[in-house]
Parts: structure tokens; C-alpha cells; sequence
């Protein structure tokens, strides 16, 4: 198929005038399957700047047999296809008649496969997803330990009866287990470091997903650059792990960067890390980051420990500008994290020594000097294919923080935040589902006036700007909020080349006590526009309130996904 469609191209560009080809009689497969079998893409409907697909009309009997042979492939083996052309277009017409249907499906497995076969009985018959289905059983076999699994898989069809009859008879031989377990790393690493890591252990089953999780592992970790893991099976059952680390070899890294958003204006962001300071992987860094509204510097020290777990602390200093105040802050944790991909699990204790000032209003936002020491938990579960462009998956991410009034500590309070998504492939298209809870409650002493719940800007509600949804006190100033509720749709569709689109809806309920207010509610609708680039899509964004949509807008500007 590939040799037809490279000479069909070459022949277009040989015989040169091109003319718009069209299908017609097509009912069970559908058009834009036709052209897509022919390397010709087909414009939606929103993509009306778009030309129709076009060839040579010299290659229209080679289309039409093409044509007829995807048919075939797809159970329809008495299609007839033939063509017209001319010197304004082709024309293919498909009388499909009826295709091969699926009678029976013999299963002859030691391990429970339904989930393996694409087929059920009385499905058309396909040989590309027949094929597919040996690929997957093998997998399915390897990730249960079987590493030898041989698949007899045979389709009967009988082109007079219309019947398709398949059997699959998979002998899986013995079961396979991981053996010896070699570590090949330099001497700035101990292996044993790099064997804690590992989701491979010897003498557990073998599974190529292990080793898929092994990878992710490893290559979490900066001070490497280059990891190789063989899996070379002996005597049928054993499979023993050669694994080859590679270390960065320009450990020490500089960065710099500018850029720009509608919730913090231009940006300059500066720092330095070493990525094996001291050897395993252990790193260390200086950062600072400077917007229009927030000036931050910190640094930062990580060391892996055993079995994917890791230690870590952060010492920084912020300023930041909040509408009716401003604060300083001096803050540090330190944390314990434990990776279990997908799962990511930390437990922190932070301290935050606050100065609120230039207050606008002394009652909402008293000055004065707060030190805060809490302790923090975190769970995040994230299957996304990709953070700054995701096309796929989800993710979840509860955290909870809190303290107790004592001479340490100047407030007894709980923040807790729970926010998950949703993305899934809508072809050609993406949809993007988001939401996120939020609740404060103070029940001794006084927290920062930053601790609250702010809403409005480009993560929030994109009808408005940034921190400007919600109640607000004589001067015009958001108050903030105890508690949150905000919940985002996202249909986002590719429009030409690197430049995609968005639509979206954004709801957003508040609180002033822990519990959001549900007739409390504020929604919007919006659109943006999208050019990807290699660090994420470049994205702007306007919103309108749905009840006041001429008054109450928004326009928004950032670099990558939101979710």
C-alpha cells in the first residue's frame, strides 16, 4: 500500500494539472476514511479556507484499484469500484454491496484475552485490526509473564456465504521471570542508588510494562542522560536485565528565559542548577523569577533516596502585590516524596513568616507580621501524554495543609484543595475537562490575607481578569474567599498548520464560608487561539460573562495548555 501510494504522489507531480476527487456511493465507510486511505487529507467543515484533495486525473485508475483493495480490507470483498474523470474532476463510485460478517470467534488461551479481540459476533470482518489483535494478545501475554508467547491466529472467510470465522489458538510456553539484574553506572552514582529504582526486580514475573515503568523512573532524575535496559531472554523462561546509565556530562546548567501572561504581565526568569552535586543525583539551585506583581528568589536541594523515594528542601524570599496590600515573604519546607508512577505522594513542613502591608483596608487586610508553620500533604496522579500539549489523559491532585496555634505558630486553620481532569481525543479534535474544589477555614489567631481563595484570570474564570471575580469592599478590592468551586470545558480543534483553536466554558461558584454557595454562581463562555510551538502553545484567550457578556469581558495571553 505504502509503494502505491509513493507512486501515486510521484505521478501526480509528473503528470501535473491536479483536479478534486470525490467519492459517492460509500454508506458503511466513511469519506474521510477514503481519502485518508489515499494520503489525502479531507477540510472539515470549520476549515472552509482549505482546498478540497486533489491528483492527477492520470492516476485515477490506480486510485480506484486502491480503493477497492482498502474495501477489501475492511470485509467488503464484493465492493465494486469504478471511476469516471475529466478535466474538472474524478470521480469514484462504490456500489459496496454486502460485506463479510463474523459468525464465530474461537479462543483457545490459558489467560482470559476478551479484551485483546476488536471483534464481536456479527461485526464486518477487518484484516487490519485481525492483524492488530496478534500484536496486542502477545503483549497482553508478556505483561502476565509469558515472554515466548506463540499466537496461531487463522480467519476463515467464505465469500459466498458473506462469514467470517476466527480462530486464535495462543500456546504461551512457560512463564517468564526477570533474572540477574546487572547495573552498569559511572562512578559518581552508586548502583545501588540506580537499583532502588528500578520496578524490576529479579525472579518476579517479567512484564514489559515494568520496564516501560523503569525508564520513567530513571529518566525523572537529571543527572542522567542516557539510560539502556536489555532484556535478552535464555533458556525460554529467564530474562536477565542488563541496565546502562549514562550521567549528564555538563552537569552544572544556567538558564534564562522571558516571557509574559495576562495574570502577571512580562516576565524574567534566571537561575543555576547542579545536577549531580556531590554524586547520586543529587541536585542543587539558585532561582529567581520577577513579574510586574510577584518577585521571587529560592534555592533548593533534592536528594533521591531508596526504592523511588526523595528528600528535598526550599528556602526562598517573595514579594508580591495583591489588589489593597502587599506582602513579603520569607518561606521554607521540607519534604519527603515518594514516586510510584503515576502516583506522586509528599509529606512537607512549611513555615511562612508574612508581612502584610500598605494595606487599603486594616480590617480585611491588617499589616503586620504572621509566622505560620504548617504541615502539608500531597497526592498527585497524572496519566496526562503531556504536560504543556496534552492530547490525552487525566489526572488528580488533592492536598491538604494546616496548623495548630501555639508559640511557633500564629493560627489554627485547614486549607484542602482538590482539583482532577479529564482530557480525551474527539478526532480530529481534543476535549479538555477540568475541575477544582477549594476550602479555608481559620478557627484561631490570623492567617496572611494571601491564604484565601482569589478568582478570575486565565486558570480561573476567563470572563474576568486576574483576582477580580468576587465580592469586593468599599474600595473596589477583592476580599477574597473561604471556599471555591470552578469547573472549565474545553473543545480544542486544529484550524492550519502550527495554529489550533479553542472553545470554551467556565463556571465558577464562591464562598464565604468553607462550603461553596451554589446561587452563588458565575459563568462564561470564550474562545482562543493557539500556535504551538517546541515550550507549548502560545495561547490567547477572551471570555464573557453569560449574563453580561457586552460589559463583563476579558482577554487573556499565556504559553502552554492550562491542563
Amino acid at each position: 500500500m505504502k509503494r502505491l501510494i509513493l507512486l501515486l504522489l510521484f505521478s501526480s507531480l509528473v503528470y501535473g494539472d491536479f483536479v478534486p476527487i470525490y467519492f459517492k456511493g460509500n454508506k458503511q465507510i466513511k469519506e474521510r476514511e477514503l481519502y485518508e486511505a489515499l494520503n489525502l487529507y479531507k477540510p472539515y467543515l470549520y476549515e472552509f479556507w482549505k482546498k478540497e484533495p486533489a491528483v492527477s486525473p492520470e492516476t485515477a485508475a490506480l486510485l480506484s484499484a486502491t480503493i477497492k483493495d482498502f474495501y477489501r480490507s475492511k470485509g467488503f470483498f464484493h465492493a465494486e469500484v469504478t471511476h469516471s474523470k475529466s478535466d474538472k474532476e474524478i470521480k469514484i463510485t462504490i456500489l459496496e454491496k454486502s460485506p463479510i460478517h463474523i459468525i464465530d470467534i474461537s479462543m483457545i488461551s490459558k489467560l482470559n484475552i476478551d479484551s485483546t479481540i476488536p471483534f464481536k459476533k456479527g461485526m464486518i470482518f477487518d484484516s487490519d485490526k485481525f492483524d492488530i489483535s496478534k500484536k496486542d494478545i502477545k503483549l497482553f501475554y508478556a505483561n502476565n509473564g509469558y515472554c515466548n508467547t506463540e499466537v496461531d491466529s487463522r480467519a476463515w472467510v467464505d465469500i459466498e456465504t458473506n462469514s467470517a470465522y476466527l480462530v486464535y489458538d495462543v500456546i504461551p510456553n512457560q512463564l517468564c521471570y526477570f533474572g540477574e539484574i546487572e547495573i552498569n553506572s559511572p562512578e559518581s552514582i552508586d548502583s545501588q542508588i540506580i537499583r532502588s529504582m528500578l520496578h524490576i526486580k529479579k525472579n518476579r514475573l517479567f512484564s514489559p510494562e515494568e520496564v516501560r515503568k523503569t525508564y520513567q523512573s530513571l529518566y525523572s532524575n537529571e543527572g542522567i542522560s542516557k539510560v539502556l535496559i536489555d532484556t535478552g531472554v535464555i533458556n525460554n523462561n529467564i530474562a536477565p536485565v542488563k541496565v546502562s546509565i549514562t550521567e549528564i556530562e555538563k552537569p552544572i546548567r544556567f538558564q534564562a528565559g522571558i516571557g509574559a501572561s495576562s495574570d502577571e504581565g512580562a516576565m524574567l526568569t534566571l537561575g543555576v542548577k547542579h545536577r549531580n552535586i556531590f554524586g547520586n543525583l543529587k541536585t542543587a539551585g539558585v532561582e529567581t523569577r520577577l513579574t510586574e506583581i510577584k518577585q521571587t528568589i529560592k534555592t533548593n536541594f533534592f536528594m533521591p533516596l531508596k526504592n523511588r523515594n526523595s528528600t528535598g528542601v526550599e528556602i526562598g524570599f517573595e514579594k508580591e502585590k495583591f489588589i489593597g496590600f502587599k506582602e513579603n515573604r520569607y518561606f521554607g519546607s521540607f519534604y519527603v516524596k515518594q514516586r510510584e508512577t503515576p502516583h506522586i505522594f509528599q509529606e512537607s513542613l512549611l513555615f511562612d513568616y508574612t508581612t502584610t502591608y500598605e494595606s487599603g483596608d486594616e480590617i480585611l487586610f491588617p499589616e503586620g507580621h504572621l509566622f505560620v508553620l504548617s504541615a502539608k500533604l500531597q497526592w498527585s496522579y497524572d496519566t496526562r501524554d503531556d504536560i504543556l500539549n496534552p492530547k490525552k489523559g487525566y489526572f488528580f491532585r488533592p492536598e491538604v495543609a494546616g496548623s495548630l496555634k501555639s508559640e511557633i505558630s500564629d493560627a489554627s486553620y485547614y486549607k484542602y484543595n482538590i482539583s482532577g481532569g479529564y482530557i480525551f481525543p474527539l478526532l480530529p479534535s481534543v476535549v479538555a475537562l477540568k475541575a477544582n474544589y477549594g476550602s479555608l477555614r481559620l478557627y484561631e489567631g490570623n492567617i496572611p490575607a494571601s491564604y484565601r481563595f482569589y478568582a478570575g484570570g486565565m486558570n480561573s474564570n476567563r470572563a474576568y481578569n486576574y483576582r477580580k471575580l468576587g465580592p469586593v469592599n468599599e474600595y473596589d478590592n477583592p476580599i477574597g474567599l473561604h471556599s471555591i468551586l470552578e469547573m472549565t470545558a474545553e473543545y480544542r480543534f486544529a484550524i492550519s498548520g502550527n495554529f489550533r483553536g479553542v472553545v470554551f466554558n467556565d463556571t465558577t461558584f464562591i464562598g464565604e464560608k468553607e462550603i461553596p454557595d451554589q446561587k452563588n454562581g458565575y459563568y462564561s463562555l470564550g474562545a482562543g487561539i493557539r500556535y504551538v510551538t517546541p515550550i507549548g502553545p502560545i495561547a490567547f484567550d477572551i471570555g464573557f460573562d453569560a449574563q453580561n457578556p457586552k460589559e463583563q469581558y476579558a482577554f487573556h495571553f499565556h504559553i502552554g495548555e492550562l491542563f
